[in-house]
């Protein structure tokens, strides 16, 4: 398994942070023991992100770039209508292109497809607050609940794979990403789950084209160039024995 450990330790940069948890190196089982270290929270951006770093640091940035900045924060905060509302204005604003088209990016393959209530944003930060604070049945019951109420928020999808993931069961966490691009195809961290997955049951081919769906969706992301990086060496080793 020294591949999804290599893939981990490349993803703990990446937006994919868990749920109030500091991503960490860790021994991974297949099938067993539930990577921390990919357990995505839909906004995070982990500090070291070099996004973050960029996006925190520019200089003479125009008004593009700060719309697309705020967005960014607001994303991160999960305040879901907001961030919608400030990357539009980063598109429509004068200055950076490259803040207009990741604007248009984290758009389509980021925020959720649909509009997110504010009953829905306060009920997905309370849920979000109990998985931080490590009560794991609660937190899981109040996402189910709002798979009934929000059937076409994905973030709740995603929501509810992170904490099948910490109580090491893989698969469920698969399905509930696979209901997430059900919602919406473009959903990236849903296809990174999907590619953790096939690491774990040792589906090379599955890998590649998950996190190959995943790149073509955000060709800028370091990280998932990474991954597939990751991905091609093993797999040329592979054939090489």
């Amino acid at each position: 398994m020294a591949l999804v450990r290599k893939v981990l330790l490349v993803l703990s940069a990446s937006s994919l942070s868990s749920f109030g948890i500091a991503m960490t190196s860790m021994t991974i089982r297949p099938c067993a023991a539930a990577p921390e270290a990919f357990i995505p929270r839909p906004g995070d951006i982990h500090p070291s992100h070099p996004n973050r770093q960029q996006e925190n640091f520019w200089r003479g940035e125009t008004e593009a770039d700060r719309y697309f900045r705020e967005a960014n924060k607001a994303r991160f905060d999960l305040d879901v209508e907001k961030a919608r509302t400030l990357f539009n204005e980063a598109i429509d604003a004068p200055g950076s292109m490259r803040a207009k088209v990741k604007a248009r990016l984290y758009l389509k393959c980021y925020l959720p497809k649909y509009t997110v209530t504010p009953e829905a944003t306060q009920e997905y930060k309370r849920a979000d607050k109990l998985v931080q604070d490590n009560k794991l049945p609660e937190a899981l019951a109040a996402f189910q609940s709002m798979r009934e109420k929000y059937p076409k928020l994905e973030w709740v999808e995603i929501g509810l794979a992170s904490i099948h993931l910490k109580l090491e069961d893989p698969e469920r966490a698969a399905n509930c990403a696979r209901r997430a691009l059900a919602i919406n195809p473009d959903y990236v961290d849903a296809w990174l789950l999907l590619t953790h997955e096939c690491l774990m049951h040792h589906d090379m081919e599955g890998a590649r084209m998950t996190a190959q769906r995943a790149h073509e969706l955000d060709p800028y992301s370091d990280i998932i160039s990474k991954v597939i990086s990751e991905i091609a060496n093993e797999m040329s080793k592979r054939k090489a024995d």
